[in-house]
């Protein structure tokens, strides 16, 4: 009697510390996915660094395809979770916003006659993305 009592704590111990090492396996998984995702940003962030402002009335072509191609870029690896959505929230909402919405004012784009409306509706990710953000609580407020 007292060996099975033995067995069955000694098999429920086992199965604890399995339990366990299952756990703390599944945290360091967590810590390395999220470090190779902040690793991501750098370059992000010197795709965003390196933008020209948009005047929506006279809009530059280059700087226009620049930006949306940037945009999309950014848009990608958070949906697609190469990057830490936090991260990229926490440096580039505003700038990814501000950019967007110069883009939907322009009314012409030279050479392409599209409106930055139907530039942007060629990208349904930057459009997702940019809903997404924009869902924020602060970002609600001010765009209100």
């Amino acid at each position: 009697m007292i060996m099975e009592w033995i067995s069955a704590l000694a098999a429920a111990i086992g199965s604890i510390a399995a339990l366990l090492a299952v756990f703390v396996a599944w945290l360091i998984w967590q810590k390395q996915k999220l470090l190779s995702q902040r690793q991501l940003v750098l370059p992000l962030w010197e795709y965003m660094a390196k933008l020209n402002a948009i005047d929506p009335k006279a809009p530059i072509v280059p700087v226009v395809v620049k930006t949306m191609n940037t945009l999309e870029l950014v848009a990608l690896c958070c949906e697609g979770e190469m990057v830490d959505i936090d991260i990229i929230k926490t440096s580039f909402l505003h700038p990814f916003i501000e950019l967007y919405d110069l883009i939907d004012q322009i009314q012409d784009l030279p050479g392409s006659h599209k409106s930055g409306r139907q530039i942007l509706m060629e990208s349904p990710i930057v459009m997702s993305f940019y809903q997404r953000l924009t869902k924020e609580p602060s970002v609600a407020l001010r765009h209100a």
